[in-house]
């Protein structure tokens, strides 16, 4: 199968990020593998490539806008299609509170190998419902984000983008604020045995908050109590929630103001309401996918403690195989290992391809991530984000795995990345602003940025080549510049 992505064309490119294949392996079958059965229209050509413990997604740029502006108008724009898909999507919420509750009486170790077949075929009967819906919003951003900005354009030339920021930013809380949030009401609670008791719950409801596509933890009371601490060691509970609730607040305030400055129109200010919705949704939906991995991991270790295979190696399995496993046992092994190894798929059409061998990875590695980097000193982007002061000064820290480098990472240190995940939080909150290689406006270091008030430029494209831990850096949101003013101390 040809692979019909063109590398001198603007690329649209997701990652490196740490990556386990059975995470993502409803994504890939259901969505972009069997699209006629489950979609209203394919995904553009699709690639991904995995080389040394991290992946990278590459579409062409153009055509995934431009097929997430056919969803972006059916199912956002279009609201009584919005009510429906948006209903469809609370039914699948309910089904999901019901089998969860089931699963976790169930001890999977008492259940015999045809009774385990059974359960885990319930919860990816589940998973696959889930997909078709929840891919809507992902994709119909970049149409979304694309259309705006391209009214914009017409109306206002070198302005679009500022206005752009300003009309997409969400008006909800996202699932880490609202964690946030029920975290601050611990601090409220006097008497140190309920004020535990309050911490364990809170553990239980959101143990799942830092999972993420390369694998989970779970998070136990004690992680939620320093954390508590952490964020009380400047500021009140009080003060702290009201920042967090005045975040949505100035969003729909500068909203308001920018719409009746410009006399936007009908059709724009729906368009920008819609946008900043499914942006909402998208961030929402990730919180049920992190939750959904805790789940797997369960049927993982079942699986581990009865067969030979270890759990890394079913980390690389796709979801269908771990049903072939538990049913009859037949699964390659050396074919899983030599995707741990060296792993590329593409996709176009319902139709996938499968890359396991060195030479073919390192060859599409090659095409698609290589880029010439000439020597600068200024580096420009797309500011998605100009917080409270848009023009600031730091240090460079470039961040790959934010748990294992998160005490390199100093308060007032400027973020660098190819881009960020929901796992990045831990250094996010230390970062005075956000670089990345990669992303858009609905991209997750856009949505976080906002809601810690600090400057962020993303489709660097070059950022983590050029810049070097320890360079001192001028970020310019106002411009989307970042100028390197000093070498490494």
């Amino acid at each position: 199968m040809k692979i019909n992505i063109n590398p001198k064309k603007e690329l649209f490119k997701w990652g490196p990020i740490k990556f386990n294949l059975v995470y993502v392996s409803f994504f890939i079958k259901i969505i972009l593998s069997y699209t006629t059965k489950h979609i209203s229209w394919s995904w553009p050509p699709s690639l991904a490539i995995y080389k040394n413990g991290r992946m990278i997604w590459i579409n062409e740029n153009l055509a995934l806008s431009q097929t997430g502006l056919k969803y972006f108008k059916k199912y956002f724009l279009n609201l009584k299609n919005y009510q429906k898909h948006w209903q469809k999507w609370e039914n699948w919420i309910n089904e999901y509170e019901q089998k969860a509750q089931e699963l976790n009486r169930v001890d999977l170790k008492k259940l015999t190998n045809r009774e385990l077949h059974e359960c885990l075929k319930s919860f990816y009967d589940l998973k696959i419902s889930f997909w078709p819906i929840v891919h809507v919003p992902e994709i119909a951003n970049w149409g979304g984000e694309y259309f705006l900005k391209n009214r914009l354009k017409k109306l206002f030339k070198d302005k679009a983008n500022e206005y752009l920021e300003i009309l997409s930013a969400p008006v909800k809380l996202s699932f880490f604020q609202q964690e946030e949030l029920d975290l601050l009401q611990a601090a409220f609670v006097k008497n140190k045995k309920e004020k535990q008791k309050t911490l364990q719950n809170h553990a239980k409801k959101y143990h799942w908050v830092l999972n993420s596509y390369g694998g989970n933890r779970i998070l136990k009371k004690e992680h939620f109590e320093k954390k508590l601490k952490s964020l009380l060691r400047d500021k009140s509970a009080r003060i702290k929630i009201r920042e967090i609730k005045n975040i949505i607040r100035s969003n729909k305030e500068r909203k308001k103001r920018l719409i009746k400055k410009l006399k936007l129109n009908r059709e724009i200010i729906l368009i920008a309401e819609q946008l900043s919705q499914s942006i909402w949704w998208q961030d929402l939906r990730k919180s049920y996918i992190w939750r959904m991995n805790y789940i797997w991991d369960r049927f993982l270790k079942e699986i581990v403690r009865r067969t030979h295979w270890k759990f890394s190696e079913l980390q690389w399995c796709w979801a269908c195989e771990l049903l072939d496993i538990l049913k009859n046992n037949k699964t390659s092994k050396q074919k899983i290992l030599n995707r741990k190894k060296y792993f590329a798929i593409y996709t176009q059409g319902g139709k996938l391809k499968e890359f396991t061998d060195k030479k073919s990875v390192e060859k599409l590695m090659d095409v698609y991530s290589k880029i010439e980097i000439k020597d600068t000193r200024e580096l420009r982007g797309l500011t998605v984000s100009k917080g409270k002061s848009a023009k600031v000064r730091g240090r460079v820290r470039i961040i790959k795995n934010p748990f294992l480098e998160n005490k390199k990472m100093k308060k007032g240190d400027i973020l660098v990345a190819g881009m960020t995940s929901p796992e990045y939080i831990v250094v996010m909150r230390k970062a005075a602003a956000i670089i990345t290689d990669h992303g858009g406006m609905t991209a997750h270091a856009a949505i976080v940025s906002r809601e810690l008030k600090i400057p962020c430029i993303v489709k660097t494209k070059i950022a983590t080549k050029v810049l070097k831990d320890g360079d001192l850096v001028e970020v310019d949101a106002n411009k989307g510049i970042v100028k390197i003013l000093k070498g490494p101390k």
